[in-house]
């Protein structure tokens, strides 16, 4: 168990980790080509987002894989409101108890690829073979490399319920529609 455990935080923490550089180089390589200021992350459309990675449970002191969805909207394309997003989310963590949890995430967008984002919402998780939903909040920060009406980059996330938490390091991908 123990082997296995070092393994998969070994994979979760090299994975985002190489796919940073890899797409790092690719990201300076096209803005040097093209412009040096170049970073026209998109701000008028929506983004359908997938984040996958190792999450630890605190409670049940459990390792497992995770999937985070969301599907945001900027606010608007000028001032301010071109920094913030909302939406709606959803989150499915395969661990001995499963938990899933759906969302509202509310980005902010406060430079160039970082992405910061609150969730509130509800995370149902089994326990004892009897359901139990709680209020849950949800923090994520991630920073991302677009290549068209996609992007890449690695994230982190945080929740938070009255009687667990857990943590979650992976990818995220993105679709601009």
């Amino acid at each position: 168990m123990k082997q296995n455990r070092t393994a998969i935080v070994s994979a979760t923490v090299l994975i985002p980790i190489i796919v940073s550089l890899l797409t790092n180089v690719g990201y300076c390589e096209e803005s040097h080509i093209h412009d040096h200021t170049h970073h026209s992350h998109d701000t008028t459309g929506v983004e359908l987002g997938l984040s996958a990675g190792y999450v630890h449970l605190e409670e049940d002191d459990e390792d497992a894989f995770g999937l985070h969805f969301h599907f945001t909207k900027r606010v608007g394309d000028e001032g301010i409101r071109r920094h913030l997003a909302a939406g709606i989310g959803a989150e499915v963590i395969f661990a001995d108890h499963e938990h899933y949890s759906l969302m509202f995430p509310l980005a902010v967008y406060p430079w160039r690829g970082l992405v910061l984002a609150v969730a509130p919402g509800i995370e149902w998780a089994e326990h004892d073979h009897n359901w139990e939903s709680e209020y849950a909040t949800h923090f994520e920060a991630a920073y991302v490399f677009e290549y068209g009406d996609f992007d890449l980059g690695p994230v982190i996330d945080y929740s938070k319920t009255d009687d667990d938490e857990h943590y979650m390091i992976g990818v995220h991908f993105g679709i601009h529609l």
